[in-house]
């Protein structure tokens, strides 16, 4: 008996131990390149640990000293409103949150949405917000997807034509507001780099 109770402890560990192996990402936000909490957040025994996924190798974007001035650039263009900005890489994974004191947190991910948003369409969102009222696919697009989001103030990055990444802005109103900022962090970051 003593035994057969042994063998059932063993049983219920075991069985959500192997299922949690093959959740990688499987609460994930959805945001390119989160790929989720490993193992359901909790470390493995080291004995039972199976190989680590391969991830992607880190892509183009600006420099963190770039960012960072970018992002102070925004802000200072943005001088009155509490705004956030995110910088996200040519592969859309995050590069820079940047929220001053005087801005609600939430701005970050309304930015991030807007910033990649530009680096999928390779536009300003002010651009795919014009494109969606007229093109019923497009519109699908962003609304299908909860990572796009086409109001003004998200602007691609480039370097020499090549897309690097993407800037967005969020906090100001109107959000034709949001995109000037964001223009001038770009332009702080493509001055620097052509």
């Amino acid at each position: 008996m003593k035994r057969l109770a042994i063998y059932a402890i063993v049983l219920c560990l075991a069985v959500p131990l192997t299922a949690a192996v093959g959740q990688v990402g499987a609460q994930t936000s959805g945001f390119p390149g989160d790929y989720g909490r490993l193992f359901d957040g909790v470390p493995l025994p080291d004995d039972q640990k199976p190989p680590r996924p391969t991830f992607p190798a880190r892509a183009d974007g600006p420099t963190m000293d770039l960012a960072l001035a970018a992002a102070q650039a925004a802000v200072k263009a943005c001088n009155g409103y509490s705004i956030a900005v995110s910088i996200v890489d040519s592969a859309g994974m995050p590069k820079l949150f940047y929220v001053p004191d005087t801005t609600a947190g939430f701005h970050a991910y309304t930015a991030l949405r807007k910033a990649n948003t530009a680096r999928v369409f390779d536009k300003p969102t002010s651009a795919v917000a014009a494109l969606a009222k007229g093109d019923s696919a497009i519109a699908a697009q962003v609304r299908g997807d909860g990572n796009l989001l086409a109001f003004a103030g998200g602007v691609p990055l480039w370097s020499r034509d090549q897309l690097i990444g993407a800037i967005g802005v969020s906090g100001a109103e109107p959000s034709s507001v949001d995109e000037r900022c964001a223009l001038a962090a770009a332009e702080v970051i493509e001055d620097q780099l052509n």
